[in-house]
């Protein structure tokens, strides 16, 4: 036998100090990372060692926290090419925890690069193992589509056509 069961109200939810990310009253302060950009091959690296004061579930990084610095990595293997880029679609894979304390390798590279649209590929890593025998053990990766401007700026009306208008780019 079926039983209805009602959600609370939102403001009567308790915002615990962890365990809820965005909704804590602990709302950790930006993540600020560093680039290298490889013009040459448009790929664009980093790295980031989230503590404690980043993790959702007890030891385990935030997985908005990730797609957000894959999406970071995405845009900036797209500066590259000299283009700004604004997100219009995202897809992230989650392959295995990120734990706190590790650091987490990001790889974004430019797959197409369209007059309009620009797909791209990240890869959130760790090392694993010592000197020569390191492997990348892939805990997290994103595909992504990007409205591409140009440093001057654009057409507002243009971009949000293109965010309505989906990833297609084989029409740009």
């Amino acid at each position: 036998r079926k039983r209805e069961v009602s959600a609370p109200e939102f403001d009567t939810l308790p915002l615990w100090d962890h365990g809820w990310f965005f909704l804590g009253k602990s709302f950790p302060i930006v993540i600020l990372l560093d680039f290298h950009l490889d013009r040459e091959n448009n790929i664009a690296t980093s790295r980031v060692t989230f503590s404690d004061r980043y993790q959702g579930w007890d030891g385990v990084v935030h997985g908005g926290l990730l797609a957000s610095v894959l999406d970071d990595v995405m845009a900036y293997a797209i500066m590259t090419t000299d283009k700004l880029a604004i997100t219009t679609r995202m897809s992230t894979t989650y392959r295995l925890p990120v734990k706190v304390g590790e650091t987490l390798y990001l790889e974004g590279t430019v797959e197409k690069l369209g007059s309009r649209l620009a797909t791209t590929r990240a890869v959130g890593y760790v090392l694993d193992g010592e000197g020569e025998r390191q492997n990348r053990v892939v805990k997290v990766e994103a595909e992504g589509t990007y409205y591409l401007d140009s440093p001057q700026g654009g057409n507002e009306d243009e971009r949000c056509r293109a965010g309505k208008e989906g990833t297609d780019s084989s029409s740009d």
